[in-house]
């Protein structure tokens, strides 16, 4: 069961795409997000809501060797109680910031929207960006 969890999440990551230049951020930060996104999709899958802590996200630590770590350490932000659609429904999920590099909110950075896509925004553009629920 689990060889297939972590199938899965590779081939979710893996299907995930960048939106636009990704001059905010390295591409190390891109995967972390990606992972970050592939978690929070499974997630809110199986619990039918969004995680409340990063605890509620370990149980995928091994399909996330980037993306949980930097959620423990909190180098990623994640919006707690935000859910992401499901894994075919990506496409209608909305414009809104579900995790973001720390650094964001300051000096801009990368963010995952919750469309499961990462972009660059500035400090000023995430400032204004709508927050996922």
């Amino acid at each position: 069961m689990m060889r297939g969890f972590l199938l899965g999440l590779a081939l979710l990551v893996a299907g995930c795409s960048s939106s636009g230049p990704s001059g905010g951020g390295t591409p190390g930060k891109e995967a972390e997000l990606h992972e970050v996104g592939s978690m929070l999709v499974l997630y809110s899958g199986q619990h039918r809501k969004g995680p409340a802590k990063p605890a509620d996200l370990q149980g995928y630590e091994q399909g996330a060797p980037l993306g949980y770590p930097a959620v423990k350490s909190g180098e990623v932000v994640v919006v707690w109680g935000a859910t992401m659609p499901g894994e075919g429904e990506l496409d209608k999920g909305t414009t809104a910031v579900v995790a973001y590099e720390k650094k964001t909110p300051k000096e801009g950075g990368l963010v995952l929207l919750h469309n499961g896509k990462v972009q660059a925004m500035t400090a000023d553009e995430f400032a204004s960006a709508p927050k996922a629920k």
